[in-house]
Parts: structure tokens; sequence; C-alpha cells
């Protein structure tokens, strides 16, 4: 019975008859203290690879029934085994955390043997895709391998901490007001939090479904030309041009202001960011209002996003609709490094590059968001008639250029015309294209075709 728990993890997420075991009778070598002498099947992990809609997975899930879960050397070396066999053939690594912490009785030999998993995932980053899934307890050391992975999930009910949050003792915020669920959804970014085990199953099957599988997503001719409704709302923008209206967003709880995810285009699969000036609820409604300029933590969500892209060679799109900075304390302690980090990883992506402007855009957001200023250029940049572009808002320019003009409105309307209209920009070469709304779904398909 212990096993069940991590082989039915195993048999929901992958396709039915599909998985291999592999190291099935591997026990511990050591039997000090008060390690059981007799042999314990699988060592408390489960190895092995199958497939995930008919495409091929590498997959290990701890059991804490099973020697608590424990990492000990053999435990360590069977996952470490599996990235040598992912690395030869390309094919994902997704771990099913569930450890109760390093086998005490192994000592060095368990930290030893838990350095190679660590060593595996750093040869393997940009190699292959690698994907953690969290269902009980992922403390102290461990914590590193879910964020050597590229995407990590977390069921609401598990337990994911450097130090358990109580014992945190020079921040009283941490200590009493968050779960570690919580903390890692909404503040530290290192997991996506879903209600449950089936729910982190789901996502992970999803994202596999939308990066792996190169057949997901193609289109007949009418699907490719259907109109897109116009709307502020960027995350219901992603999902009419996406096909099947399927937008897998990536981390949406964490600097919701920045949106990050993949979603495809005529079966080209695209890594997409965008500005979030606003939560909406279904009916297309304000629920909850957010920065409309650029945070510091938006920007290091969208750099990491896009350094993930750049290495899996996935072309992004990026959404553009921001008011310069937000006038919060983040902004003037991290937003350099944070902004330029996010500049560097748009610039590394080359030409592979598109860029839509859905909403009025201004400052240095307008060179960050990966338009034409920003160094080696946006692939192509597209703006929606009527949205605007330029410095600053008329009224804030005409406030500084016309301080002693009596007629600073009239200056304002003038600067708007002149400066701040996006077909000014399309005149002056900053912007491509100036499209309708509705044929931005044709148009972005086209695009990612070309490059």
């Amino acid at each position: 019975m212990a096993e069940n728990i991590a082989m039915e993890r195993i048999e929901k997420l992958l396709d039915e008859g599909s998985f291999v075991e592999l190291g099935a009778y591997v026990s511990a070598r050591v039997t000090d203290f008060s390690l059981k002498e007799q042999s314990e099947p699988s060592d408390g992990v489960i190895t092995g690879y199958g497939q995930i809609e008919g495409t091929p997975v590498f997959v290990y899930s701890q059991n804490r029934e099973v020697l608590n879960g424990t990492i000990g050397e053999m435990h360590a070396k069977k996952i470490a085994d599996l990235y040598d066999k992912a690395m030869r053939s390309g094919a994902p690594v997704i771990g099913l955390i569930d450890c109760g912490g390093f086998r005490l009785q192994e000592s060095v030999d368990a930290l030893e043997s838990f350095s190679a998993i660590l060593a595996k995932q750093m040869a393997c980053a940009g190699e292959l895709l690698m994907v953690s899934g969290v269902f009980g307890v992922c403390a102290g050391g461990m914590t590193v391998v879910p964020a050597l992975s590229d995407f990590t999930y977390m069921a609401k009910g598990a337990d994911m901490f450097v130090n358990a949050p109580h014992t945190v003792t020079d921040d009283k915020k941490i200590a009493l007001e968050y779960d570690a669920a919580t903390y890692q959804n909404e503040v530290s970014g290192q997991a996506e939090v879903v209600e449950s085990e089936d729910e982190v199953i789901e996502k992970i099957r999803s994202l596999i479904r939308m990066v792996e599988n190169e057949d997901y997503g193609c289109c007949d001719q009418a699907e490719l030309n259907r109109y897109v409704t116009a709307t502020p709302d960027t995350r219901a923008l992603l999902a009419e041009c996406a096909d099947n209206y399927d937008f897998l967003e990536v981390r949406p709880a964490y600097y919701p202001e920045m949106v990050t995810g993949f979603l495809k285009l005529n079966g080209i699969l695209v890594g997409a960011v965008g500005n979030a000036q606003a939560l909406y609820d279904e009916a297309g409604e304000v629920k909850k209002e957010l920065p409309k300029g650029l945070t510091a933590g938006g920007c290091e969500k969208a750099a990491e996003f896009i350094n993930f892209c750049s290495q899996a060679e996935i072309p992004v799109l990026s959404v553009s609709a921001a008011d310069g900075f937000a006038a919060v304390a983040d902004t003037e302690k991290y937003m350099p490094k944070a902004l330029a980090r996010m500049m560097s990883a748009m610039a590394d992506l080359g030409e592979a590059k598109v860029n839509l402007i859905a909403g009025d855009t201004y400052g240095t957001a307008f060179t960050a968001m990966n338009t034409k200023p920003l160094w080696s250029g946006s692939a192509l940049t597209f703006a929606w008639d009527g949205v605007k572009v330029g410095m600053m808002e008329a009224e804030k320019a005409a406030n500084i250029l016309f301080a002693k003009d009596e007629a600073k409105e009239k200056q304002a309307a003038a600067y708007e015309a002149r400066q701040n209209s996006v077909w000014s920009a399309a005149a002056h070469g900053v912007v491509d294209n100036v499209i309708d709304p509705k044929d931005t779904r044709k148009h972005l398909i086209m695009a990612f075709s070309m490059l």
C-alpha cells in the first residue's frame, strides 16, 4: 500500500499503460542507527518514463511513506540517472515531490548524491524542459530542485519552505500571516499554487501538451482568420488570439500586472509577456486595479520567462500597455536592475519577437516592452488604431513645456496630436503597422510565420 501514493500520481499524470519503471529493485545500502535492515523497494522514489498525450517524458515520484520519503544515496542516484537518460533523448523531466528531507543515517553520502541531482539539473538547463510538482513537503535544501526547474506547481495543502514560516523571527508578517503555499504563490513566485493534487497533475499535462506537442493547436482556414474582440484585459486578449482560445498563463498570482504564458498561433508555439492594468471577472468587469506602470517584480518575472523562451528557442509576443514606472518604493530600490534584466532578455531574443501595442504606452516602458528602440529591435511592431504612444501623457508634458503659458490646455491638445498619436509613431517608422483590433490574430499569425 505504501508505494501506491507515488505510483498513483504517476498513473494519473501519464497516458494509461505507458509507464515503464526503472530501478524498481534499488534499495538503501546503509543500515546504521534506526534505518530498517530489510530492503525497501525503490528506496522511496519511483523513477521511469512514459507519455503525456503521446509525448515522451521522464518522471520521478517521491513517497513519504517509504523511508519517510527522505533522500539517501541510492534515492538521489536514481533521480540523477534519470536526468542522464533525459539528456540523451531530449525528453522533459517531471519531478513529483513529497520529501521528508535528507536521510540522517546516510549523512555525507546522501548530501553528495543530492548534489549530483543539482549538477544534472544545471547541465540540463536550456536543453530540456524541467517541471516540478510539489504534493507534500519540500523543505530546506530540497527547495533548490524546484527552483532549478523551469516551472513548478504546488498543491494548496503542500508545504515548501527553507525554514518553516513560524521560525522566521525577523519578519512577523511571514511568521503570522502566510502559510507556505500562499507565500510561494504570491510573494516569492517560486511555485504556482492550485487547489488540489489533481489540478497540479492537469497543469503539468497542459504545459507538456502546449510546449512539447507540435501537433496541438493547428486550425482550419476559418479559425485562422477569425476576428478578435478588442478588450483592455490582456489575459482575455491573449486567449482571444490563441488557437482554440487556449492561453496557458504562468504564475498568474505573482505580480499579476505582468502577464506571462504560452499560446499557439496556427500551431506555432509562442511565449507571451504583457502589461495588465487590472484583473477582470468573467463578465469583463474590473475586480481589482493593478499598477499602471512597470514594477520591479513584474520586470523580474518577465525576464525569467523570456530567458526560458530564449533558451528553448520559443519566439515571444509582447503586449504593451504601460504608463512608465509604478510610483512605489520598490521602484526606486529595485527597478533599474530589474528593468535592465528584462531588456537584456528581450535583446537576447534577437529578431524572434513581435510587439503589439494594445494600450496607451509611455516613457521607458515603450522601449522596455520590446518596441523598436530596444537594441536589435522587434521583428515587427503593430499598434491598435487609437492607442497613444509617446514620452508622457500630454497634460503632464504641457505642464513642463508650457508652465507659464496661459493656453496650456490648447498646447496639451497640440502635443497629443503631434507627439502621442500612434499615426505619428508610424510616420516615424517606430510602428510598422497600425491595425484594426479585430484583425489582431490574423496579423500575429502572419508575423510569427515569417520569423
